[in-house]
């Protein structure tokens, strides 16, 4: 049987997506909609303190902000009104672009901090990708995805550890790019970059032999590396039941019931797990 772990309020209110750092301190970024205005956050996960103060005008939906620290200060970007604002948590600085991508990520372009705007529907997908800081365009090229399009995906990114690549996630397929290349490359993830690839009650790590199995499919799901795979994932037919595994064995190794459905999931590197619910943000220790 799975290991109960509890969750620990860190934050009241309603909170659409939740994301955090892949190395380095633990951060995390949260979207939150309060009074029918939306706010995003970021916090210390160390100190359970505040990073900064809210932003407000900030997307609900998950595809249109990133957060993560590609160049050593963690940045955020989101889209709001056909710009797409990136701002800099550690110095301030903030730059605003034109443009208005279906999806949005981060990655490391020749040692440099980079956005990835993602624009579709269109099966051939633009991919745009500025410098974080000046605002330079870094790279511009069309991926032909088939029948696959940019709608109901997410870009996955680990930055630093995966450098200049992401991955364009969803359904039971993925394209890792290389955002320097100006291409896709076969799926054989990076060190830091993690795939899930759902199919079924299973949940496939791309990249690894790993193969983990649920009592049901899985929603939302999230994975980090502390020195060992952490992968959590959602019941789908259970949103407030969370199962994670702590190594490569199938099943899972814990189990996490909160009171309100799971909007969104992340992982940090020091193991903490974050949820995001109607009912507030939520943080759990996996060991």
């Amino acid at each position: 049987m799975p290991e109960s772990v509890q969750a620990s309020p860190l934050a009241d209110g309603s909170f659409d997506g939740v994301a955090a750092t892949a190395e380095g301190p633990p951060l995390a970024f949260a979207s939150r909609t309060s009074h029918g205005v939306n706010t995003g956050q970021a916090w210390d996960l160390t100190t359970r303190t505040v990073l900064g103060p809210p932003i407000p005008d900030f997307p609900a939906e998950r595809a249109e902000w990133t957060f993560g620290v590609p160049a050593g200060s963690p940045i955020v970007a989101w889209t709001h009104r056909d710009r797409v604002h990136v701002h800099d948590l550690g110095t301030g600085h903030e730059l605003v672009l034109d443009g208005q991508p279906d999806l949005l990520g981060l990655a490391v372009h020749s040692g440099r901090a980079a956005v990835v705007a993602v624009f579709g529907p269109a099966r051939d997908a633009e991919f745009v990708v500025w410098d974080a800081a000046t605002g330079d365009r870094l790279a511009e090229f069309v991926l032909w995805l088939g029948h696959r399009t940019a709608i109901d995906r997410s870009l996955l990114h680990a930055v630093p550890a995966s450098g200049p690549f992401v991955a364009l996630t969803g359904g039971a397929d993925a394209v890792v790019l290389d955002v320097e290349r100006g291409g896709d490359i076969p799926i054989t993830t990076p060190d830091g970059l993690i795939i899930l690839q759902p199919d079924g009650n299973d949940l496939h790590v791309l990249g690894t032999d790993a193969v983990l199995t649920a009592p049901g499919p899985c929603g939302p799901a999230t994975a980090a590396r502390t020195g060992r795979l952490l992968v959590a994932a959602v019941l789908r037919d259970d949103p407030s039941t969370v199962l994670a595994w702590a190594s490569t064995a199938r099943a899972p190794s814990h189990l996490l019931k909160v009171t309100a459905p799971v909007n969104d999931l992340a992982l940090a590197p020091d193991g903490t797990l974050l949820t995001a619910t109607d009912e507030g943000l939520f943080t759990s220790r996996l060991p």
